[in-house]
């Protein structure tokens, strides 16, 4: 059934282009168009928004098209470390990926595509400038100070396990001087985040992020240690092992409803009879809870070309004031900052049961338990109670609190000062797992991604499809 908030179709090309450049008044004929695709959609039950078409692509675009091809930039660790440029990173609101034409998309014209080597490693479009990798994107290093990359496949349900095995990690050297003395020491910091997570910091340094420190193995988060869960830390030639338990997404959503319900009975008597005069607030968080009702995947996808080469540009996921609360509890008054003793952490959703299990070379450590919920709550701004939504696009106001199919928590490595760290995502393991069948390589992940972006892909195409016959003249 056709989602009406997220159908967008276009204008005729032709009409667009009289009325968006030639500022020309519609003709009769025009008009008689306009009228029949109303009187279509009213019968059809759908609202059709005006949309711009994807401009068709050239015929030598079919062919392989151009990559940024990597060059050398330092050897250290016996690996070889290659940066690459003209390559789009994901960055002030904006990710990447790759397209490609698609000849049987008659109203898209592109699809999904990947850069090699088309397994799980680590994303070319989502680390730091400033991070150096192997030829099978798997190693990463820096000559810099703390910088961050997460791998090319997100975690969103089930259990899934990867090992970060430990290249080059001076795990004696004194992190307080560590900024100041980047040339004698070298660390490295692995954990898991979300979109949002910063990626020119190491993982854990805001409240989007649970990192594990090389030094003395302490979990991190919102850049502050809490507790030990690693004994001894860990250092160059240790194998880390992750097992990420989410429950399904299913489970997820009716936790996610419970929490909603839970803080709508906290809200004030009178909250209710005050947000009816911004009648147009009101219908944002409606038309959220619709975006949402039928599991609805949201993708704003605009094929771009740079340097020869096709992708999609795509607002990201940004931070939230309560998120941010959560790193820097304070608040300025003129001249005066007033540190906040109000709880924030108890106006954020968390998915019980869900639990990220560590291993040192094969042996379990301490769990991280209850992560921070991903999904989107769709609920309003409240200053009452400090509720804000919990997904927001900062550069796209208008689709808050939607999902795109890539929220989840991602394997993110952080290395500072010649650190090195590789990405292990199955299916050989130095440590496996047990034997419980429940339990699936990260390597899993990626083709299944694979499938659920070709799935997304026909649908977003059968669609578009639908809705542009509203503006086809029989």
């Amino acid at each position: 059934m056709p989602n009406e908030i997220e159908s967008t179709p276009e204008l005729g090309a032709n009409q667009f282009k009289s009325a968006r450049f030639n500022q020309e008044l519609p003709t009769a004929s025009t008009t008689t168009v306009r009228q029949k695709s109303t009187s279509e959609q009213q019968a059809h039950n759908v609202i059709v928004h005006p949309r711009l078409r994807p401009v068709p692509y050239k015929p030598q675009d079919i062919y392989s098209q151009a990559q940024p091809q990597p060059y050398v930039s330092m050897t250290h660790s016996n690996t070889t470390f290659y940066q690459v440029e003209d390559l789009p990173v994901n960055r002030r609101g904006f990710k990447y990926k790759l397209s490609r034409p698609s000849p049987v998309f008659q109203s898209n014209h592109y699809a999904t595509t990947d850069l090699a080597p088309f397994e799980a490693c680590i994303s070319l479009f989502d680390r730091s400038t400033g991070v150096l990798f192997s030829r099978d994107c798997k190693t990463i290093t820096t000559a810099q100070g703390w910088r961050s990359a997460r791998a090319n496949v997100g975690i969103r349900q089930g259990s899934y396990y990867f090992e970060c095995k430990i290249v080059n990690a001076n795990a004696n050297a004194d992190s307080a001087n560590a900024d100041s003395n980047a040339n004698d020491s070298a660390h490295v910091r692995i954990g898991l985040a979300k979109r949002e997570a910063s990626l020119e910091a190491p993982v854990g340094y805001d409240g989007y992020g649970y990192g594990l420190r090389d030094i003395d193995g302490y979990l991190v988060f919102t850049s502050r240690r809490k507790n030990v869960c690693i004994e001894g830390g860990f250092t160059t030639g240790d194998v880390v092992g992750f097992l990420v338990e989410l429950p399904s997404l299913k489970e997820q959503k009716l936790q996610l409803e419970r929490y909603v319900e839970e803080k709508r009975s906290e809200m004030p008597a009178d909250y209710r009879v005050k947000r009816r005069k911004t009648k147009k607030k009101t219908e944002a968080v409606e038309d959220n809870v619709r975006f949402n009702e039928y599991d609805n995947i949201v993708r704003d996808q605009i094929p771009t070309k740079s340097k020869g080469a096709l992708y999609y540009d795509q607002f990201e996921y940004t931070r939230t004031k309560t998120m941010d609360h959560l790193l820097n509890p304070v608040t300025v008054f003129g001249e005066k900052a007033i540190i906040e003793m109000d709880d924030k952490t108890k106006n954020i959703p968390v998915i019980a049961g869900s639990k990220i299990r560590v291993f040192k070379n094969g042996k379990e450590c301490t769990a991280i338990e209850n992560l921070y919920a991903f999904l989107p709550t769709n609920i309003e701004d409240v200053d009452e109670i400090n509720l804000e939504a919990n997904v927001k696009q900062s550069s796209n106001p208008n689709y808050r609190n939607t999902d795109d199919n890539t929220l989840g928590y991602y394997p993110m490595l952080s290395v500072f000062g010649k650190g090195a760290v590789t990405l292990n995502a199955g299916p050989e393991f130095d440590f496996p797992p047990s034997d419980d069948a429940t339990v699936k390589p990260l390597s899993d992940r990626y083709e299944e991604q694979v499938i659920e972006e070709w799935f997304w892909d026909i649908l977003d195409e059968v669609e578009a499809q639908y809705l542009d016959s509203f503006d086809e003249i029989s």
